[in-house]
């Protein structure tokens, strides 16, 4: 049974090492691309914004096609972005979280396991 310390130590490395690998990612992105990364808070926020604006063309009196000409700028993403920022956050941050995960156990045994006696002789 392992110790208390590095049952707590290995969970808490991957999920401190998946939220910094995850703002890395992010800043990364814009970075590169000069655009917010399309992650699921970013497309929905940007799916909110196009609601309003198409209430809003409702209320100022537009036409059903002007409002319907009204469209989500994250639904034209080119598929190789999406495919790409797919693999950033999934598979290389899987990997961040499992080195840190293991990094965690080896350093909290190492601290947490007996040592020998100095042999004084």
């Amino acid at each position: 049974m392992p110790n208390p310390l590095v049952r707590i130590a290995v969970p808490v490395a991957g999920i401190l090492a998946a939220a910094a690998g995850k703002k890395a990612a992010e800043y990364g992105w814009g970075a590169v691309f000069g655009e917010d990364a399309p992650t699921t808070k970013t497309q929905k926020a940007s799916a909110k914004e196009v609601a309003a604006q198409r209430k809003q063309a409702k209320k100022d009196g537009l036409s059903k096609d002007e409002i319907n000409a009204i469209t989500d700028p994250s639904d034209d993403l080119p598929v190789w972005k999406m495919m790409l920022w797919t693999l950033v956050s999934g598979v290389l941050l899987q990997g961040l979280r499992v080195a840190a995960r293991r990094g965690a156990q080896k350093g909290a045994e190492r601290l947490t396991t007996r040592r020998p006696r100095a042999n004084r002789g």
